[in-house]
């Protein structure tokens, strides 16, 4: 949305009009924004996000100057459905909240998908949360959405060469106990998906060196994806993709040629 506006302001006598009531995720894409809203101000700057309930007054002040933002309309009810405490909306999440980049590729990935819905509703409640358990996996209303946040939650770590069980545990709020039954509940272990997730990153780096025809050094690749152990890496990668990563970076190469 582009405002070169003074003042939007959200009254009782407009809520009452309302047919619907949403929860209005605002990011801020440009310029600046000031906001009154559930007895709480901010002032939301590039990659600054809030969530607004439309059930509420609110005030969206931009003192004449041009700015740009994202607002997702998201049911109120299915939001609210399920959890335990409302999220904290009016306070702002900052852009270098950790949970940030993963709420954008979220949000651009849109689609009808319902799983993609429902995890959104649970990500957005629990992103909004009491601040000392951001991250806290046990939002999540079923445990297939509880366990894609796990997986997330080793993804925004995977280059961290020394990640263990334990750190992720802290991250997620959960006991190394919890964890390890949700791994095994899922046919997999924690080593097994970190190893797979660091693979998937060595993969992606080795297919965009091909499309630019450049030649990478595994070993700074595997090194960046945060293994540790050269040796454990190749015999990894041979035993998953039945080729060495040379081999397979050939092989992308081949394939953009002929195409």
């Amino acid at each position: 949305m582009e405002c070169e506006i003074d003042q939007i302001e959200r009254l009782r006598a407009g809520i009452r009009r309302d047919d619907h009531e949403y929860m209005f995720l605002l990011m801020q894409k440009t310029g600046e924004m000031q906001i009154a809203h559930n007895g709480r101000e901010a002032l939301l700057t590039p990659g600054d996000s809030l969530l607004m309930d439309s059930t509420l007054p609110a005030e969206l002040t931009f003192n004449g100057n041009s700015a740009s933002f994202l607002s997702v309309h998201l049911p109120r009810s299915l939001c609210l459905e399920g959890v335990a405490r409302d999220p904290a909306t009016g306070r702002r999440v900052a852009r270098a909240h950790p949970l940030r980049p993963s709420l954008e590729a979220l949000i651009d990935a849109g689609g009808p998908d319902e799983a993609h819905a429902d995890y959104l509703f649970d990500f957005i409640a629990m992103m909004f949360r009491a601040e000392d358990r951001a991250g806290d996996a046990a939002g999540f209303r079923d445990r297939h959405g509880r366990f894609r946040h796990i997986c997330d939650t080793i993804d925004r770590h995977v280059s961290e060469s020394d990640f263990t069980i334990e750190r992720l545990a802290g991250l997620v709020h959960m006991s190394r106990r919890q964890l390890q039954r949700d791994f095994r509940d899922n046919g997999t272990t924690f080593t097994r998906v970190l190893c797979e997730r660091r693979m998937k990153l060595v993969l992606g780096h080795l297919h965009r060196a091909a499309g630019l025809n450049l030649r990478p050094a595994i070993s700074d690749l595997a090194y960046r994806a945060g293994f540790s152990d050269l040796s454990h890496f190749n015999r990894s990668f041979r035993q998953i993709y039945d080729m060495s990563p040379g081999g397979y970076y050939d092989q992308c190469l081949q394939a953009r040629r002929e195409h």
